[in-house]
């Protein structure tokens, strides 16, 4: 019977002296295991705001992909109106030349004298006799009632 004992005896002081080791084991790599713990809570924290800032900057670069889009339908938009004011610039000179073309047509044809058929044609006597063209009024006085003057209906 005493072998019994000391075989557990030996098993005994094998297993305490596996716990002394266990734990001394433990004592030494828990303060690994916290220092890894907290460098893990502070990666996913960094984690988390890395991923915050990415929606942030994904939100502004939408943003700006949307006003940029906006500023080239303006650029389109001015594109038109400078060819719009083009043309138009084109039609004014047009419109101006033929003007000039014109007044020239017109200064030529007055420079030269008036047909006599012409002037015939259209002779008045306020405009051909000096003394008609001065003359009083034709309408005469009294042509319209005074203001303030009763009508014949009295209204």
């Amino acid at each position: 019977m005493f072998g019994n004992w000391k075989w557990a005896a030996q098993l005994a002081a094998a297993a305490g002296l596996l716990v002394v080791v266990l734990a001394a084991g433990w004592w030494a790599v828990s303060p690994r295991i916290e220092l890894q713990r907290l460098r893990a809570d502070t990666a996913e924290r960094d984690l988390a705001k890395a991923d915050e800032l990415i929606q942030v900057q994904a939100r502004v670069l939408e943003g700006q992909q949307q006003e940029m889009g906006r500023i080239a339908e303006i650029g389109r938009g001015l594109e038109l109106l400078r060819q719009q004011v083009d043309r138009n610039a084109n039609d004014q000179s047009q419109a101006f030349e033929e003007l000039k073309q014109n007044d020239q047509t017109i200064r030529q044809y007055l420079s030269e004298h008036v047909p006599v058929e012409l002037g015939v044609l259209y002779a008045r006597p306020a405009t051909t006799d000096p003394a008609a063209y001065r003359s009083e009024s034709a309408v005469q006085p009294g042509a319209v009632p005074a203001a303030g003057a009763q009508t014949a209906g009295g209204e």
